[in-house]
C-alpha cells in the first residue's frame, strides 16, 4: 500500500486515481497522520470497509467504560434487554 500526503494528492490527483484504478490501495496522510484510505472499487471493497469498521468498533468498545448501572445488570437482565430490542418495531 502506498502512502501519500494530502498535499501531494492535491497536486497529482490523476496519478493517484490511476494507481487506485490499477488495483492499489493508497493511504492519505494529513499532518503526517493517516487520515483516509482509497481502495479500488471491487468485490472486496465492501468486505474491507466492513472489516475496518469492525476493528474500529472493537477498539472503541475496549476503551469504553461501563456505567455503574451497566455493572449491576445480571445476565438475565441483559438477555431481556436484547429480546425487548429485537421485538421493538423499527424506527
Amino acid at each position: 500500500m502506498k502512502t501519500i500526503s494530502s498535499r501531494d494528492v492535491q497536486k497529482s490527483f490523476g496519478a493517484v486515481a490511476d494507481m487506485v484504478a490499477a488495483g492499489e490501495a493508497v493511504r492519505i496522510t494529513r499532518h503526517g497522520r493517516p487520515a483516509f484510505l482509497l481502495i479500488p472499487d471491487s468485490g472486496d471493497a465492501e468486505e474491507i470497509v466492513r472489516e475496518l469498521a469492525a476493528r474500529r468498533l472493537a477498539r472503541m468498545l475496549q476503551q469504553a467504560q461501563p456505567t455503574s448501572a451497566a455493572r449491576e445488570l445480571s445476565q438475565e437482565d441483559i438477555n431481556r434487554l436484547i429480546a425487548d430490542d429485537a421485538e421493538a418495531p423499527p424506527t
